[in-house]
């Protein structure tokens, strides 16, 4: 006879049917109890302190402080937090349903794990907690030695700690909080190399550990066998273990870590909660006669969605395990609504059909058509985040598929990504290999597939966390006020899901991908979504998603003159012919008219001192023709400067030495600056000394003419004022002067 059941505050206590309360491993010095939540609505584990009794002052300020950190976790190395308090003295704290096998468990049953992958878990293990440093308090007392081996989207492999240690006093001294988290990990990682736990023997004894690295295996063999003098710093460790994944993938297109975290038969991990929800009934008995599983010699791969084939009309189905009446009360949630008769698949082609439900004191089984596809989450924990393109398609037709629930009665739809489905493919189940290059791809170069939401229950709905809480209206509101507004906030939520990989907040991060005015506009729609009945309705805000999504994007001056390939003058310190060097700023007054001739006259007063007679000119060329013209201008103006100088040294040069000789002050006497201005009988080339300034304009630096220009101007002025007439007798001459010997 069943029993009624027991409750704790908001949660329902699940039952064995011999009406004993269901355990789950976890935690030392904790009692974990299987759950029902009643305001979500979702299947949790109840984690009560002190086995339920009261605690001191102390403690229970510690206590509750570390749960206040809890929430801020994020990762899918830990579970997720959803609520804690004070229950009549008692300390609880709930968290989403874990499914897997404890890590001891897993070792014993399989063996050591490939080193790559050992590399690969810890590495992903370890960047989790790496990240969740800020929060010291909570790691003073974790434990990261006997984490529960899970599955992400039942895709990948994946260590999950599910022991916080808030039964536990926080140590005093930090380093020995952090020396206690790397003994921990290294104790981890010895297990899943060896295949043993460790006892105290040595590392030097095992082949996989002496043919670690230098740095890990001297990391790994201090903090086991001398734990008090090893490094706390979690951070080396995590670093030495990247470098032992590196030794062993050398290829970089094999590095990324999913490809050796794939899951196979021998990775997969056992389910607990399947048997938790039969009670040891053995499923192929409960299965024989009405449906063949698929791997029915190993139906632990998939403990709440079976594929199986209907034995009467061989149709593929997936069949569900949902709880029995004694674990979920069916009093908070339906199976399947009660209207989904009005459904019709030509009408309805974006809704999941469910086939057939029958339960039992002890089971409950349901079954839906099974497509060709895959869920909606499994592309996600492949690609993390989509395009806003890509949200937008998928967002159009979830929109339609809750227009086309509406029509079946069905008010309140679950759409996270779990429960919606792509249905795309050829007829059958899609190749591991077709699969996973099909989500490498944009979903806009797919072929045609269509998004499929599920309307009924599944044992996955039921415990994994929402993607929005539950508000409180505050009065006696209709029912159909409630779900409105869920459906309205979970459409919103599922874009924001889609775009940053994170839940619904306050402050979503978003990627370089989502436009600024699209970002803008799903912050401040995050914001609204605090408080009840002001999310705007799906068709509204898929509009003006897609309005936001296309808007232009209203760029700064600077990036505007970069843009459109104009830019002033005035604002540049040196672009094309303006020197690199011309810090100098003049009058239009004082220059040389052969600097100003081509300038405009409504140039500011202060600018820089060009070196050639014609502005730069900034903007893109007219033609390929005048770009041609330009670059054959520069080419001769080049070859004819490079010969003025080869006849300068080869010829000028030789007849000026001894007036320069002449020229050079002797020892003691200051030597005369390069700075002095030069005049020349040319006006074109002369170069005059700006007037003394007052004010401001005293610390600008007078005129620095390049060094080529100096030089160019004194071999004219030296060549026109001293070296002979140059003919064949004078070179002759020359020459003969040059080869006779020096006294």
């Amino acid at each position: 006879m069943q029993t009624a059941p027991q409750r704790f505050g908001i949660y329902l206590i699940g039952q064995r049917a011999s009406g004993e309360p269901i355990r789950l491993d976890r935690c030392a010095g904790e009692t974990v109890l299987l759950a029902f939540d009643t305001t979500r609505r979702r299947l949790v584990e109840l984690h009560v302190l002190n086995q339920g009794l009261p605690l001191e002052a102390s403690p229970k300020e510690s206590a509750l402080a570390r749960m206040e950190q809890t929430a801020e976790l994020r990762g899918l190395s830990f579970m997720r937090v959803l609520g804690h308090g004070d229950e009549e003295g008692a300390i609880y704290y709930s968290t989403n349903l874990n499914d897997g096998e404890p890590v001891a468990d897993y070792i014993r049953r399989r063996g050591a794990l490939p080193a790559v992958t050992t590399f690969a878990l810890v590495q992903a293990y370890l960047d989790d907690l790496v990240g969740a440093k800020k929060l010291d308090r909570l790691l003073s007392c974790v434990n990261a030695a006997t984490p529960l081996v899970t599955t992400h989207e039942d895709a990948f492999l994946q260590l999950r700690i599910t022991d916080f240690g808030l039964n536990q006093a926080e140590p005093l001294d930090e380093d020995a909080s952090g020396r206690q988290l790397v003994i921990a990990s290294s104790k981890l990682l010895f297990q899943l190399l060896t295949g043993q736990e460790y006892e105290g023997q040595s590392p030097d004894r095992f082949p996989a550990l002496t043919s670690l690295p230098t740095n890990l295996r001297t990391t790994l063999r201090t903090a086991l066998v001398d734990p008090d003098h090893c490094n706390p710093s979690i951070e080396r460790l995590r670093d030495d273990i990247k470098e032992a994944y590196a030794t062993q993938v050398p290829n970089l297109q094999m590095r990324s870590a999913r490809r050796h975290l794939m899951l196979n038969d021998s990775l997969h991990p056992r389910s607990h909660i399947q048997n938790l929800l039969l009670d040891s009934a053995p499923l192929s008995h409960l299965l024989k006669g009405r449906f063949e599983p698929i791997n029915a010699e190993d139906p632990g791969l998939h403990p709440f969605a079976i594929p199986a084939t209907q034995v009467n009309n061989q149709l593929p189905v997936t069949v569900h395990v949902l709880p029995p009446s004694r674990i979920a009360d069916k009093d908070y949630y339906d199976s399947v609504p009660l209207q989904m008769w009005r459904f019709n698949s030509t009408a309805h082609p974006n809704i999941l059909r469910s086939l057939s439900l029958w339960e039992t004191p002890d089971w409950t089984f349901l079954t839906e058509e099974r497509e060709p596809g895959f869920p909606l989450s499994r592309l996600l924990a492949e690609r993390s985040t989509l395009n806003p393109a890509e949200v937008a398609l998928i967002l159009r037709q979830v929109k339609a598929g809750l227009d086309q629930a509406k029509d079946c009665g069905v008010m309140k739809a679950d759409i996270h990504p779990s429960n919606i489905t792509l249905k795309v493919g050829k007829e059958g189940a899609l190749q591991g290999r077709e699969q996973e290059r099909l989500m490498q791809k944009r979903l806009d170069v797919w072929p045609s597939f269509t998004v499929k939401i599920r309307t009924h229950a599944t044992m996955r709905s039921l415990y994994e966390p929402q993607l929005v809480e539950p508000l409180d209206f505050g009065g006696s509101v209709e029912s159909f006020v409630h779900e409105k507004d869920f459906r309205n906030r979970s459409f919103v939520a599922l874009a924001i899901y889609l775009l940053t990989g994170q839940r619904m907040s306050s402050a979503p991060e978003f990627g370089e991908a989502v436009p600024e005015p699209l970002a803008c506009y799903l912050k401040a729609i995050a914001e609204l979504g605090r408080e009840a009945g002001t999310t705007p309705s799906p068709g509204d805000f898929l509009e003006e998603f897609e309005k936001q999504m296309s808007a232009p994007v209203i760029e700064s001056r600077e990036m505007a003159s970069f843009s459109n390939g104009s830019i002033p003058v005035e604002e540049m310190e040196s672009v094309g012919s303006v020197s690199d060097f011309a810090e100098d700023w003049i009058e239009p007054v004082s220059e040389p008219a052969v600097l100003t001739k081509s300038q405009p006259k409504e140039r500011p007063t202060l600018r820089p001192n060009p070196l050639s007679s014609r502005s730069g000119s900034f903007s893109r060329p007219a033609s390929r023709k005048s770009k041609g013209a330009l670059g054959m201008t520069l080419w001769a103006i080049g070859g004819v400067m490079v010969l003025m100088f080869a006849w300068f040294t080869f010829f000028g040069g030789r007849g000026a030495d001894a007036n320069i000789l002449a020229e050079m002050p002797a020892p003691g006497q200051p030597a005369q600056s390069l700075m002095t201005p030069l005049t020349s009988d040319d006006s074109s080339s002369a170069i005059v000394k700006p007037a003394p300034r007052s004010g401001p304009e005293i610390i600008k630096k007078a005129i620095v003419p390049p060094v080529w220009e100096v030089e160019q101007v004194r071999g004219n002025q030296n060549a026109a004022t001293n070296a002979p007439p140059i003919n064949d007798t004078n070179v002759k001459t020359q020459r003969m002067v040059d080869a006779a010997p020096q006294n």
